[in-house]
């Protein structure tokens, strides 16, 4: 929901009880995963997603991040926040061709529901062989 970018660990604490603070009077909630969509688009994809569905609840968690996160030094996002799960990055634009290609011709349906329960703050650190992350701490979403 909010990309932190390169974090002194020190600020790790801090985070966290933002992160706390911001899932307060936020209880569990349903999220729908509909459509396959890449960024920048399906012909040269460098990121493969699904798209997640109008969700009140998940935008105001969204939103309580961002101004949880902003007093500690992070910048405001500027753009909208558009809801999506990442399903992979594409390292070459020959492979991000050749995806968004069977992608197309596959006519992926994707349409799933699942609870909400929890987040994660994950930290991840880039190598030749990809992305590695590690879960840094899990914040569960409460009923009122």
């Amino acid at each position: 929901m909010k990309f932190l970018g390169e974090t002194d660990p020190a600020k790790v604490d801090e985070i966290s009880n933002a992160l706390e603070a911001a899932s307060k009077g936020i209880p569990p909630f349903g999220v729908k995963v509909s459509g396959l969509g890449a960024f920048p688009n399906m012909r040269n994809p460098r990121v493969l997603w699904v798209g997640i569905g109008e969700n009140d609840a998940l935008k105001r968690l969204a939103a309580n991040i961002e101004e949880a996160i902003v007093p500690l030094g992070f910048e405001r996002e500027d753009r909208p926040f558009t809801p999506h799960l990442t399903l992979c990055r594409v390292k070459s634009p020959a492979d991000g061709r050749d995806l968004g290609r069977t992608a197309a011709e596959a006519d992926i349906s994707i349409d799933k529901s699942f609870t909400a329960s929890e987040f994660h703050l994950i930290k991840s650190i880039l190598n030749p062989k990809g992305a590695e992350y590690t879960d840094i701490k899990t914040i569960r979403l409460k009923q009122p």
